[in-house]
């Protein structure tokens, strides 16, 4: 038998914060709904390997669980979203686009709750964004300030992510990089020069994810 500990109970606030119910939660990690019910109302006492399993599967730390930590001192909680490798303007339509999912700050997705992560590849704007890392895109279909990272589509090809000004006869998308081979690209909006710039989303954040290295 391994050591067993009672929860004071922190289990019940973090899985309502994931919008699980019981029965889910115990699926996750093998138990029943009534042991999860026993565990939150203090009934049951819990093995440290499933306490470990827990926190893992909530995406809170043990010490959160035990009430070893305050409310606003403890980490927080995670959400997974959508992670897209590229997007274009049909992507986001189609919900299996995505592929795979990656978890997010409670806080953040309180923020931005429409928010997707878009992985940045190449050194454009390796200033603020490295490359491999996810990009966090807040979806929108304007540009509100100028200068400011945006993923946009160019002429309805895959999205790139680039500082965007809108121009008097159409728009620049300015990169932010170390290597100065990337330029400045200007576009005239019209039916001469055909050019179109549709706006996905407005990058609010970012993150390494946990395979990247240097």
């Amino acid at each position: 038998m391994g050591d067993r500990v009672k929860l004071p109970n922190k289990i019940a606030e973090a899985r309502k914060a994931k919008g699980w119910t019981q029965a889910q939660l115990g699926d996750l990690i093998d138990v029943s709904q009534q042991a999860i019910q026993r565990y939150e109302t203090g009934q049951r006492d819990i093995a440290a390997s499933k306490l470990i399993l827990l926190s893992r599967v909530l995406g809170v730390t043990v010490a959160y669980l035990l009430c070893m930590t305050d409310q606003e001192d403890s980490p927080q909680l995670m959400v997974d979203i959508p992670l897209f490798e590229s997007v274009t303007t049909d992507t986001l339509i189609d919900v299996d686009a995505a592929g795979s999912e990656y978890p997010i700050p409670y806080s953040l997705y309180n923020r931005w709750p429409s928010s997707f992560f878009l992985r940045v590849n190449g050194e454009s704007m390796n200033r603020i964004l490295p490359n491999g890392c996810l990009a966090l895109i807040e979806p929108c279909t304007t540009i509100e300030y100028d200068g400011q990272p945006h993923a946009v589509c160019v002429d309805e090809h895959v999205a790139t992510i680039k500082r965007v000004n809108l121009l008097s006869d159409g728009f620049e998308l300015v990169p932010d990089s170390t290597e100065p081979t990337f330029k400045r690209l200007a576009y005239e909006c019209g039916e001469e020069s055909g050019h179109t710039l549709s706006v996905i989303g407005r990058v609010v954040w970012h993150c390494l994810p946990y395979d990247w290295h240097y």
